[in-house]
């Protein structure tokens, strides 16, 4: 069976959520990245494994939507986990059937004066909304004992304007295909804004803005032969 795993870009400080959690890597003036891994279960049905010249990781949805009503954040500590992304019968889904996933909605369209909105350390808010996005490894993911490095990076650019820039930051590891019982999607999500509340040193104006996010996986037996793969957004701003 295929498993699934959730990872918090809180503004872009990472933390691993098995029961662990590992030092968060922090943008300036954003919040943190999170990870959590949830098995599908029987309700999902495993795939024909991919051809062998598949690549070791596939870049799938990315998208951006509304803030958690609860993020789990008090007092600047992460104390549970946010409304959404929620895999049932996990909480805070668990009264939700096998199978499904709870994201926040995708919007396209967002507001410019609330995307400048500074994120909030104490409550985990601020900025346009939650961004996510999804990869799955293949069957053919190997990594060391101590787990592939995972790192992440987000560019999010207006014209040639750069409003928002998470370098490319480790956030953790993830397990072999084989240790998960085969391969698994990886779910990254944060709050995300833009402009010089978000570290830029630009803010954005009204228009277009487009959102590169990169995944990037140091697989093989020292963990060092590096696999990347990307994905982009185009959100308005108005």
């Amino acid at each position: 069976m295929t498993k699934t795993r959730m990872i918090l870009l809180t503004s872009l400080a990472l933390m691993l959520v098995f029961a662990l959690c590992v030092p968060q890597a922090r943008a300036a003036n954003g919040p943190s990245l999170r990870m959590l891994t949830i098995p599908h279960g029987g309700a999902m049905p495993q795939e024909a494994p991919p051809p062998a010249a598949a690549p070791l990781i596939q870049q799938g949805m990315t998208a951006m939507g509304p803030t958690p009503p609860v993020t789990g954040v008090v007092g600047g500590v992460q104390t549970g986990p946010p409304s959404w992304p929620c895999f049932p019968t996990a909480a805070p889904c668990t009264s939700d059937p096998a199978g499904g996933y709870l994201a926040a909605l995708p919007e396209e369209v967002f507001s410019l004066t609330t995307c400048e909105i500074a994120y909030d350390s104490n409550n985990g808010t601020g900025g346009c909304g939650q961004a996510w996005w999804t990869f799955e490894t293949s069957g053919s993911l190997t990594c060391p004992a101590a787990g592939c490095p995972l790192s992440v990076a987000i560019t999010a650019k207006q014209g040639t304007n750069t409003v928002y820039s998470l370098p490319l930051t480790n956030i953790g590891t993830i397990a072999s295909a084989a240790t998960e019982g085969g391969p698994y999607t990886e779910v990254i999500y944060g709050q995300q804004g833009f402009g010089t509340n978000w570290g830029a040193t630009v803010n954005p104006a009204a228009g277009s803005v487009t959102l590169t996010v990169t995944t990037q996986v140091g697989t093989g037996p020292s963990g060092t032969t590096k696999v990347t793969a990307k994905g982009t957004l185009v959100v308005a701003l108005h």
